[in-house]
């Protein structure tokens, strides 16, 4: 199996890696980066406009036009694929993204978001979306990555990126700290996400994060894709 990766940042682009090797045993030579793009130098992400450099924008842009992913999807022959779009929560309200939020207090807070987006995403697709799945993050991915360093549901925390920070700084000395955060955004998110990698630990962070267990679920076997035909059909 193959995968094809679209993602807000780096970042998140590791918190796949380590998910995808957990729940389907895929190493880092079966995924590809479709975007943003894993050696994409500073100078080219300077030279870029909102849209490309990052965040929803980036996401949104790709699924609306689609050149990564048809081209993924078209060099793909007699194997199995999947295109996993990743994309947060917290600035669902945003202009152009444009997705009404439930109310915090709802029990169906994360399931309700989550589908909202989801329907946003494929509304976006335009009917190519069979080979997509979803990794729509409630609020941010650091949520994900909470369940790792705290027993504790984080499925509506409101600010799990702080958190996360408060927990990193509690739990590591100032050398493995000092250490961690002068690492590269996508080697930071690679370090500290690696217990997603086994299938046991998985399943237990997962019962920590509702968005996260949603799109762990989500994952199965891609669609084959056919080779030619002897004669060319």
């Amino acid at each position: 199996m193959r995968v094809g990766l679209i993602a807000e940042g780096r970042g998140d682009l590791a918190v796949l890696v380590n998910i995808l090797k957990g729940k389907l045993g895929l190493d880092f030579e079966d995924i590809q980066f479709l975007r943003p793009e894993y050696d994409q130098d500073e100078t080219d992400v300077h030279d870029q406009d909102e849209a490309q450099r990052g965040g929803w924008g980036r996401v949104k842009r790709e699924c609306v036009e689609r050149r990564r992913i048809r081209e993924f999807v078209g060099n793909a022959i007699d194997e199995e694929i999947l295109v996993v779009v990743q994309i947060d929560t917290a600035e669902a309200h945003d202009k152009g993204y444009d997705v009404e939020k439930p109310r915090r207090d709802d029990p169906g807070y994360a399931e309700i978001l989550r589908q909202r987006v989801v329907d946003k995403i494929d509304g976006w697709l335009e009917g190519e979306s069979d080979l997509v799945r979803h990794a729509v993050a409630v609020e941010e991915t650091e949520a994900w990555v909470l369940t790792i360093f705290s027993p504790k549901d984080s499925t509506t925390h409101g600010n799990p990126k702080a958190q996360l920070q408060k927990l990193l700084n509690k739990t590591m000395s100032d050398k493995d700290r000092r250490r961690h955060f002068q690492l590269k955004e996508y080697d930071q998110a690679y370090a500290l996400t690696k217990p997603f990698r086994k299938l046991r630990d998985l399943e237990k962070f997962v019962e920590r994060n509702r968005s996260l267990r949603l799109f762990v679920d989500s994952l199965g076997a891609g669609r084959s894709r056919p080779g030619p035909t002897e004669n060319g059909g």
